[in-house]
Protein backbone atom coordinates (compact mmCIF):
# COMPACT_ATOMS: atom_id res chain seq x y z
CA UNK A 1 0.00 0.00 0.00
CA UNK A 2 1.49 3.19 -0.75
CA UNK A 3 1.04 6.63 0.72
CA UNK A 4 0.60 10.19 -0.31
CA UNK A 5 3.96 11.92 -1.31
CA UNK A 6 4.00 15.43 -1.11
CA UNK A 7 2.44 16.41 -4.63
CA UNK A 8 -0.81 14.29 -3.41
CA UNK A 9 -4.23 14.56 -2.48
CA UNK A 10 -5.97 12.53 -0.17
CA UNK A 11 -9.42 12.53 0.59
CA UNK A 12 -11.39 11.08 3.85
CA UNK A 13 -15.19 10.35 3.92
CA UNK A 14 -17.26 8.78 7.00
CA UNK A 15 -20.01 9.47 8.79
CA UNK A 16 -19.48 11.21 12.44
CA UNK A 17 -17.99 8.96 15.34
CA UNK A 18 -16.54 6.29 11.81
CA UNK A 19 -13.15 7.10 12.66
CA UNK A 20 -12.36 9.56 9.89
CA UNK A 21 -10.61 12.48 11.71
CA UNK A 22 -8.54 10.36 14.01
CA UNK A 23 -7.68 8.66 10.25
CA UNK A 24 -6.97 12.09 9.42
CA UNK A 25 -4.17 13.24 12.25
CA UNK A 26 -2.96 9.51 11.38
CA UNK A 27 -1.99 10.17 7.56
CA UNK A 28 -1.02 14.17 8.71
CA UNK A 29 1.34 12.94 11.58
CA UNK A 30 3.38 10.79 8.48
CA UNK A 31 3.99 14.52 6.88
CA UNK A 32 5.98 16.94 5.99
CA UNK A 33 5.79 19.64 8.76
CA UNK A 34 8.77 19.40 10.01
CA UNK A 35 10.09 20.48 6.47
CA UNK A 36 7.35 23.13 5.44
CA UNK A 37 4.27 24.68 6.81
CA UNK A 38 1.40 23.02 6.96
CA UNK A 39 -1.96 24.42 8.05
CA UNK A 40 -4.95 22.81 9.05
CA UNK A 41 -8.35 24.62 8.38
CA UNK A 42 -10.90 23.42 11.59
CA UNK A 43 -14.19 24.55 11.40
CA UNK A 44 -15.42 23.08 14.11
CA UNK A 45 -13.09 22.96 16.65
CA UNK A 46 -12.23 19.42 16.66
CA UNK A 47 -11.03 18.53 20.58
CA UNK A 48 -8.78 16.14 18.93
CA UNK A 49 -6.73 18.97 16.83
CA UNK A 50 -6.95 21.07 20.12
CA UNK A 51 -4.63 18.73 21.69
CA UNK A 52 -1.70 18.56 19.43
CA UNK A 53 1.00 19.84 20.87
CA UNK A 54 2.76 22.70 20.21
CA UNK A 55 -0.02 23.24 16.97
CA UNK A 56 0.29 27.05 16.39
CA UNK A 57 -3.21 29.25 15.78
CA UNK A 58 -3.02 31.56 13.62
CA UNK A 59 -5.73 34.17 12.14
CA UNK A 60 -7.21 33.72 8.63
CA UNK A 61 -7.35 37.11 7.88
CA UNK A 62 -3.42 36.90 8.58
CA UNK A 63 -0.44 35.89 6.10
CA UNK A 64 0.25 32.32 6.15
CA UNK A 65 4.08 31.92 7.99
CA UNK A 66 6.64 30.98 5.85
CA UNK A 67 8.03 28.78 8.51
CA UNK A 68 7.63 24.84 8.73
CA UNK A 69 5.53 23.83 11.11
CA UNK A 70 2.01 22.95 11.88
CA UNK A 71 -0.98 25.93 12.13
CA UNK A 72 -4.36 25.51 12.46
CA UNK A 73 -7.08 28.20 11.15
CA UNK A 74 -10.33 28.07 13.33
CA UNK A 75 -12.61 30.20 10.79
CA UNK A 76 -16.04 31.10 11.17
CA UNK A 77 -18.20 29.99 8.07
CA UNK A 78 -19.44 34.04 7.13
CA UNK A 79 -15.70 34.42 6.75
CA UNK A 80 -15.56 33.39 3.14
CA UNK A 81 -13.97 36.13 1.72
CA UNK A 82 -10.65 35.71 4.37
CA UNK A 83 -10.95 32.19 4.04
CA UNK A 84 -10.88 32.02 0.08
CA UNK A 85 -8.11 35.00 0.36
CA UNK A 86 -5.92 32.62 2.85
CA UNK A 87 -6.51 29.56 0.13
CA UNK A 88 -5.12 31.99 -2.37
CA UNK A 89 -1.72 33.06 -0.65
CA UNK A 90 -1.14 29.26 -0.13
CA UNK A 91 -1.80 28.47 -4.35
CA UNK A 92 0.54 31.14 -4.98
CA UNK A 93 3.52 30.54 -2.59
CA UNK A 94 3.40 26.46 -3.09
CA UNK A 95 5.28 23.70 -1.11
CA UNK A 96 2.33 24.16 1.84
CA UNK A 97 0.42 21.97 3.11
CA UNK A 98 -2.84 21.69 3.56
CA UNK A 99 -5.52 19.60 5.84
CA UNK A 100 -9.01 20.26 5.43
CA UNK A 101 -11.35 19.23 8.34
CA UNK A 102 -15.15 19.37 7.04
CA UNK A 103 -14.19 20.24 3.55
CA UNK A 104 -17.40 20.44 2.76
CA UNK A 105 -17.67 24.02 4.53
CA UNK A 106 -15.26 25.85 1.91
CA UNK A 107 -18.38 24.79 -0.66
CA UNK A 108 -18.38 23.43 -4.34
CA UNK A 109 -17.42 26.85 -6.68
CA UNK A 110 -14.90 28.18 -4.53
CA UNK A 111 -12.51 29.24 -7.19
CA UNK A 112 -9.26 29.35 -4.37
CA UNK A 113 -9.83 25.67 -2.88
CA UNK A 114 -10.70 23.83 -6.52
CA UNK A 115 -7.64 25.85 -7.96
CA UNK A 116 -5.23 23.94 -5.03
CA UNK A 117 -7.32 20.81 -6.25
CA UNK A 118 -6.72 20.96 -9.66
CA UNK A 119 -2.96 22.66 -9.74
CA UNK A 120 -1.76 21.39 -6.48
CA UNK A 121 0.58 18.89 -7.94
CA UNK A 122 2.58 20.90 -9.56
CA UNK A 123 2.52 23.34 -6.67
CA UNK A 124 3.50 21.04 -4.16
CA UNK A 125 0.64 21.60 -2.01
CA UNK A 126 -0.67 18.18 -1.33
CA UNK A 127 -3.93 18.28 0.48
CA UNK A 128 -5.68 16.31 2.60
CA UNK A 129 -9.38 16.86 3.20
CA UNK A 130 -12.26 14.99 5.58
CA UNK A 131 -15.89 15.26 4.78
CA UNK A 132 -19.13 13.64 6.05
CA UNK A 133 -21.11 13.99 2.62
CA UNK A 134 -19.31 13.42 -0.33
CA UNK A 135 -22.16 14.49 -2.10
CA UNK A 136 -21.91 18.20 -0.94
CA UNK A 137 -18.17 18.56 -2.17
CA UNK A 138 -16.67 20.32 -5.04
CA UNK A 139 -16.46 17.88 -8.12
CA UNK A 140 -12.82 18.55 -8.27
CA UNK A 141 -12.43 17.04 -4.51
CA UNK A 142 -13.45 13.72 -6.14
CA UNK A 143 -11.78 13.76 -9.70
CA UNK A 144 -8.34 15.22 -8.30
CA UNK A 145 -7.64 12.87 -5.37
CA UNK A 146 -4.97 10.18 -5.78
CA UNK A 147 -6.41 8.35 -2.85
CA UNK A 148 -9.73 7.84 -1.32
CA UNK A 149 -10.22 6.90 2.26
CA UNK A 150 -13.70 5.51 3.09
CA UNK A 151 -14.79 4.66 6.40
CA UNK A 152 -18.72 3.95 7.26
CA UNK A 153 -21.33 6.21 4.95
CA UNK A 154 -24.97 5.87 6.21
CA UNK A 155 -26.72 7.40 3.38
CA UNK A 156 -27.10 5.33 0.15
CA UNK A 157 -26.43 8.00 -2.33
CA UNK A 158 -23.43 9.28 -0.89
CA UNK A 159 -22.07 5.22 -1.36
CA UNK A 160 -23.13 4.98 -5.14
CA UNK A 161 -21.76 8.69 -5.70
CA UNK A 162 -18.36 7.45 -4.16
CA UNK A 163 -18.74 4.06 -6.15
CA UNK A 164 -18.53 6.71 -9.26
CA UNK A 165 -14.92 6.77 -8.29
CA UNK A 166 -14.27 3.87 -6.54
CA UNK A 167 -15.49 1.05 -8.56
CA UNK A 168 -14.24 -1.66 -6.26
CA UNK A 169 -16.00 -0.18 -3.04
CA UNK A 170 -18.38 -2.51 -0.90
CA UNK A 171 -19.84 -1.70 1.79
CA UNK A 172 -18.87 0.40 4.57
CA UNK A 173 -18.09 -1.01 8.27
CA UNK A 174 -18.91 0.35 11.71
CA UNK A 175 -15.95 -0.28 13.55
CA UNK A 176 -13.36 1.91 12.15
CA UNK A 177 -11.87 -0.27 9.89
CA UNK A 178 -11.52 1.78 6.25
CA UNK A 179 -11.39 0.81 2.51
CA UNK A 180 -8.05 3.01 0.69
CA UNK A 181 -8.82 3.05 -2.88
CA UNK A 182 -4.94 4.32 -4.73
CA UNK A 183 -6.32 5.87 -7.93
CA UNK A 184 -3.35 5.30 -10.20
CA UNK A 185 -3.15 1.79 -9.26
CA UNK A 186 -6.48 1.14 -9.51
CA UNK A 187 -6.29 -0.89 -6.06
CA UNK A 188 -8.16 -0.90 -3.00
CA UNK A 189 -6.89 -2.08 0.08
CA UNK A 190 -8.53 -3.13 3.38
CA UNK A 191 -6.99 -0.88 6.56
CA UNK A 192 -7.29 -2.22 9.91
CA UNK A 193 -8.45 0.62 12.66
CA UNK A 194 -5.20 3.19 13.05
CA UNK A 195 -3.47 4.01 16.05
CA UNK A 196 -5.49 5.14 19.11
CA UNK A 197 -5.77 9.05 19.72
CA UNK A 198 -3.19 8.76 22.29
CA UNK A 199 -0.34 6.87 20.39
CA UNK A 200 -0.90 9.64 17.14
CA UNK A 201 -1.04 12.96 19.50
CA UNK A 202 2.61 11.04 20.77
CA UNK A 203 3.54 10.85 17.61
CA UNK A 204 3.29 14.67 16.89
CA UNK A 205 5.24 15.88 19.86
CA UNK A 206 7.99 13.63 19.13
CA UNK A 207 8.22 15.26 15.82
CA UNK A 208 7.73 18.61 16.69
CA UNK A 209 10.19 18.56 19.02
CA UNK A 210 12.65 21.45 18.40
CA UNK A 211 16.05 20.64 17.78
CA UNK A 212 18.35 21.78 20.87
CA UNK A 213 21.01 24.86 19.16
CA UNK A 214 24.76 24.67 19.80
CA UNK A 215 25.59 27.93 19.84
CA UNK A 216 29.65 28.67 19.32
CA UNK A 217 31.50 31.71 21.18
CA UNK A 218 31.87 32.97 24.27
CA UNK A 219 28.27 32.20 26.03
CA UNK A 220 28.57 28.33 24.75
CA UNK A 221 31.17 28.33 27.29
CA UNK A 222 30.52 26.69 30.90
CA UNK A 223 30.64 28.93 33.56
CA UNK A 224 33.49 27.19 35.36
CA UNK A 225 35.85 27.29 32.31
CA UNK A 226 34.89 30.99 31.56
CA UNK A 227 36.52 31.89 35.05
CA UNK A 228 39.40 29.68 34.47
CA UNK A 229 40.50 31.22 31.07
Amino acid sequence: MRLPNDTQRHSIYGQTGSGKTVAGLWALERRSFDKKPWFILDFKGDPTIKRIPRLEEIKVSSSPPKHAGLYVVRPFPHETGDITQFLWKIWDRGKTGLFVDEAYMLGKTNKAYNSLLTQGRSKHVPIIALSQRPSWLSPFQMSESDFHQVFHIAKPDDFKNLQEWIPPLLPTRRDYHSQYYDVSKGTLDYLLPVPDEEEILDRFDLKMRRPIRHFSGLFSVPDKERKRA
